[in-house]
Order: structure tokens, then C-alpha cells, then sequence
């Protein structure tokens, strides 16, 4: 029961991020304007804003002037709501014995530690998913949404560390920053985006070593596999000339690296040995 709630909340702020994610950089206020159809213009009543649920029963129209209504609408809040479950599952250990509590919590602690590691974990990734998301929509990083998840991973890097012995964190987001920079440099915004090493190096400092260096390569194996894949199914759409965002990868892959940390842990500790 507790996952349907949490899952439901979780579709419920998905909502509310389709509203920051197309009202963005438009003028219009995301709090003081409700919902309306962007067709005909017409407010949408409570009930056309049940998140999923509308879009099932609408199917897909608008109920004033049956225009179709964007995909992004319940995908966004399905994912969020998985994403609210995700971590949930995994801050309150409830998950395999290879996803051992993350650096800031442990099972030892308390449930009201673990509610503030919770929230603190899910407004993370939830800034990294509008990161995302806004960068698939328009091919940009958006400054700030990119600096909301800054912030959290500041903390988590910072209190990773009460005690000092942060320059290995230090060097390798730096390190992971510049390659970016320098394929983005290099290629004259071919390659990647110049926002990407912005991205990169605050996923980077979120991780820590060696999970920052993991997550580079998920994220390069995530946009091959993808890009192949485009390339077998929508031939005549898709090239290789095609600029593909790639921040939704570097997303999808901290978000792995940081739920399997355990597993990415041992897998390093093979290569390296």
C-alpha cells in the first residue's frame, strides 16, 4: 500500500513538473495560472488533471475540442511516480542485497533520518530529471535546473566528507568536466553540448570516486545502444548526422550507478585488481 502512495505523489509532482517543463521560458507563471488546453484555451476542470488517470479517460483528446493531448503528459508523470518509488525502495533498504544504503545513510538509522534522506535523494533526482527532460525537449541545459541539482550535490559531496579527504572527488568531476569540455571544444558543439560538461561535473561531485568514472561509461554505453537502436528502427528518420541530447544519459546513468551502487563497486574493484 505504501508504494501505491508513494508512487501516486511521485505522478502528482510529475504533473506539476509538465507544467514547469512547458511553461518554461514562455512568461507565463507556473503557480498563478491554471491548467488549460493549448488548443482552444479553455481551463481544464479537476478532473482533466487526474494525473495518468485523465489521459486514459480522455483518450488522449481534449474533452472541449478533442485535440490530441502531448504523450509527454503521462509519460512524465509515470516516471516520476517510478522514480519516487525507486528511491524510496532504496533508501528504506527495502531492495537487494546489492543496493546497500547509499553514502549519506545506513541501516542503522532512524526513520526520521531516513525520511530526510529520502526527500533529500528524490528533490536530487528530481531536479536531474527536469535537467533531463528539458534537455530532451529542446536540446539545451537549462542553467536553472542545472543549478538546483548543483546545490544537492554540494551537500552530498560535502557531507560525504565531514571529515576531510575530498580531493579525489575534487580532481576526477573536474577531470570528467574537462573531457567533456574538450570533445564539445574540439568538436565545435558536434560531439556534445557545452552544457554537458556543466552536467557532467556536478553528477560527478554528486557520485564521487570511483562511481563518478562508472557513470561515464554507462552514460556512453546508454547513448550507443540508443543511437543503434534509432538507427535499426527509424532508418529514414534518424542518421548519424542527427544531434541527440545527452543529458538524458547522463541521467539515466547516475541514477543506475547511484541505486546499483554496491554492484558498480565490485565491478570496479574486479578491473582494478
Amino acid at each position: 500500500m505504501i508504494f501505491v502512495l508513494v508512487f501516486v505523489l511521485g505522478a502528482i509532482i510529475g504533473s506539476f513538473f509538465n507544467v514547469v517543463l512547458l511553461r518554461k521560458n514562455t512568461g507565463e507563471s507556473i503557480i498563478f495560472m491554471g491548467s488549460r488546453c493549448f488548443s482552444c484555451g479553455k481551463k481544464l476542470a479537476w478532473w482533466q488533471n487526474i494525473p495518468i488517470l485523465s489521459f486514459i479517460f480522455l483518450r488522449g483528446r481534449c474533452f472541449y475540442c478533442g485535440s490530441r493531448i502531448s504523450w509527454q503528459y503521462p509519460i512524465v508523470e509515470f516516471l516520476v511516480g517510478l522514480l519516487a518509488v525507486a528511491v524510496y525502495w532504496r533508501v528504506w533498504g527495502i531492495g537487494s542485497i546489492l543496493i546497500p544504503a547509499p553514502t549519506l545513510f545506513d541501516v542503522s538509522m532512524k526513520g526520521a533520518e531516513k525520511t530526510i534522506n529520502h526527500l533529500l535523494f528524490f528533490s536530487a533526482f528530481s531536479a536531474l530529471f527536469l535537467v533531463a527532460a528539458y534537455d530532451f525537449r529542446t536540446k539545451i541545459i537549462d542553467s536553472h535546473f542545472l543549478y538546483i541539482f548543483g546545490a544537492f550535490a554540494a551537500v552530498e559531496f560535502l557531507l560525504r566528507y565531514p571529515a576531510g579527504g575530498i580531493a579525489g572527488d575534487l580532481v576526477s568531476s573536474f577531470s570528467i568536466a574537462l573531457f567533456f569540455y574538450l570533445l564539445w571544444r574540439f568538436s565545435g558543439g558536434r560531439w556534445m553540448g557545452r552544457g554537458d560538461a556543466n552536467l557532467a561535473f556536478f553528477i560527478s561531485l554528486f557520485l564521487g570516486w570511483p562511481m563518478n568514472s562508472a557513470a561515464l561509461f554507462v552514460s556512453f554505453w546508454l547513448g550507443g545502444a540508443v543511437g543503434i537502436l534509432l538507427l535499426i528502427f527509424k532508418s529514414g528518420k534518424f542518421g548519424l548526422k542527427s544531434e541527440i541530447p545527452f543529458g538524458p544519459f547522463m541521467a539515466s546513468a547516475a541514477f543506475v550507478v547511484w541505486y546499483f551502487g554496491d554492484f558498480f563497486r565490485e565491478l570496479i574493484k574486479a578491473f582494478v585488481l
